[in-house]
């Protein structure tokens, strides 16, 4: 609610000021989240990222496995009557790997993440890039997304002739389901 609140607010400042000034305003909207499920480079990017996941976690599965070797190891061995002695260097041994497997998932899950948004920089870029040329073209003094990245809606209202999602996919040579909808 704060965040429609700050940018009802802002939207609001920039009229007063646009008309303090004498500018005219013309506000753009677009549904970037649409633009880039449909773009190619976007897909590209999902095989590469799931390749990648895909090595991270064979690398994890073996780690697993062989803790789960060693935990069953020394389920049989407590079992079995094993004194204190032999058990407290097997515990010592356990903790200090799931350590090691709790690190490596964290370290997993940000190598992933740094990977996603190194192959995601140059596909924003490029969108950015005609974002403002379109903004140039057609005399937009801003161009907003109608989502945010939870996609919860930004703009609740805009004129259709201001939606230009259309025009951007046009210009990435990007063909969209009808039923995609905006």
């Amino acid at each position: 609610m704060r965040s429609k609140l700050f940018i009802f607010l802002l939207l609001l400042g920039i009229g007063f000021s646009g008309s303090v000034y004498g500018q005219n305003l013309k506000i753009g909207y677009a549904n970037i989240e649409l633009i880039l499920l449909y773009m190619p480079e976007t897909k590209t990017m999902n095989q590469q990222l799931q390749t990648y996941e895909n090595k991270l976690a064979e690398d994890l599965q073996a780690r697993e496995t062989y803790f789960r070797t060693l935990v069953a190891e020394y389920q049989e061995l407590a079992q079995g009557g094993a004194d204190e002695a032999t058990l407290a260097p097997k515990e010592e041994e356990l903790t200090k790997l799931q350590t090691q497997l709790q690190e490596k998932q964290a370290e997993a899950q940000n190598k992933a993440m740094t990977k996603r948004q190194d192959l995601l920089a140059p596909i924003i870029e490029k969108l950015q890039k005609e974002i403002k040329a379109l903004a140039a073209e057609e005399g937009y003094t801003y161009i907003l997304n109608t989502v945010d990245g939870s996609g919860v809606s930004i703009v609740l209202h805009g004129p259709e002739e201001h939606d230009v999602t259309r025009k951007l996919m046009t210009r990435l040579g990007i063909q969209i389901p009808e039923e995609a909808g905006q």
